[in-house]
């Protein structure tokens, strides 16, 4: 993604944002909790697509626990962020080479709760991340390889479901896509290659409202 296409992103967001939080001001009387905690077991499908000799380059599924921060603008739009750790383990070659990688992709999502009365409440989010990648190795033998891969943002979205369990606790399923076009090198044997980051990530956990 170009910068000028996420700036523009990114204002849009923000404007939905101030709208519906001028909205909420005006319905301040209303009575619904807008707070929401939470915390998710993720399953990660990561899949990498690049050019050259990092087009061998795969990412092993991984699993890890998030964190969510919930704001209700209204009783049907919200935005969320979500944060997660993940450590994901990589292969160059069908494994001649590997090595591994730290993850950290907080997301932001503007969501859509058609129907917030009921019991099981089903919502739809879209948004913007920023993936940051620390302590990457490559391993060929004995001999350890630089790898170097670019923070940069992508877009995401997802779908789910908030399932009431009592006035202040939910059950929580959902499944988000995180999309991300940044750059790698790897020393010696390739340098600004594009790489194109998909991860789908399944995921069940619990929520506090208040």
């Amino acid at each position: 993604m170009n910068r000028s296409k996420l700036v523009v992103l990114i204002g849009a967001l923000c404007a939905v944002v101030f709208a519906f939080s001028m909205v909420s001001t005006a319905m301040a009387a209303e009575d619904f909790k807008r707070w929401s905690v939470g915390t998710q077991i993720m399953y990660l499908d990561t899949n990498l697509d690049s050019e050259g000799i990092a087009s061998t380059l795969e990412a092993e599924d991984t699993m890890t626990g998030g964190l969510m921060v919930e704001y209700f603008f209204t009783p049907n739009l919200s935005a969320e962020l979500v944060a997660a750790i993940a450590h994901a383990d990589l292969e160059v070659l069908d494994g001649v080479i590997d090595g591994s990688t730290w993850i950290l992709p907080p997301s932001l999502y503007v969501k859509y709760h058609p129907m917030p009365q009921w019991k099981i409440s089903p919502y739809v989010g879209a948004g913007v991340n920023w993936m940051y990648f620390w302590d990457e190795t490559l391993n060929l033998g004995a001999a350890d390889l630089d790898l170097d891969i670019d923070n940069s943002f992508g877009w995401n979205a997802k779908v789910g479901a908030d399932i009431k369990i009592t006035e202040n606790l939910y059950a929580n399923v959902d499944i988000m896509y995180l999309n991300n076009d940044t750059e790698l090198d790897i020393s010696g044997v390739e340098r600004n290659a594009d790489l194109d980051i998909e991860v789908w990530s399944y995921n069940v956990g619990l929520k506090y409202r208040f």
